[in-house]
């Protein structure tokens, strides 16, 4: 059964789904076998809208979208576009121009700040 993620729910469904897809997020970013891949994706999806669109669809498809399912969220498909232009964001400013404190943070750290960012963009607050 999907839970809805509306003012009512409980903000342990919005913050499973947002742990979780931080963790997958930045796994793919960090692990050596996908980090090439995925942070060049990033770069050219700022100089290309055809590559932006690109990207958005890996992302949703690798890890917005299996998140939901296995968190049991679903949102509009505004707040999940919304959510994966967080994690591009991040993304930036993580790996590609390597901005501090965030370029060194770890991920358990990076998971507790930024989560309950994305906790708010899906329930509208």
């Amino acid at each position: 059964m999907l839970v809805s993620v509306t003012a009512e729910t409980t903000v342990d469904t919005a913050a499973d789904f947002s742990e979780r897809l931080l963790r997958s997020f930045l796994g793919l970013c960090e692990n050596p076998r996908t980090r090439h891949g995925m942070l060049r994706m990033v770069r050219a999806s700022v100089g290309s809208a055809r590559a932006g669109r690109a990207f958005y669809r890996v992302l949703n498809s690798t890890v917005v979208n299996p998140a939901a399912r296995a968190t049991g969220v679903h949102a509009s498909a505004l707040r999940l576009e919304l959510v994966g232009a967080q994690l591009v964001g991040l993304a930036m400013m993580r790996y590609v121009l390597r901005v501090e404190p965030v370029a060194s943070a770890s991920v358990d750290e990076i998971v507790r700040q930024f989560a309950p960012a994305i906790r708010a963009t899906l329930k509208g607050t």
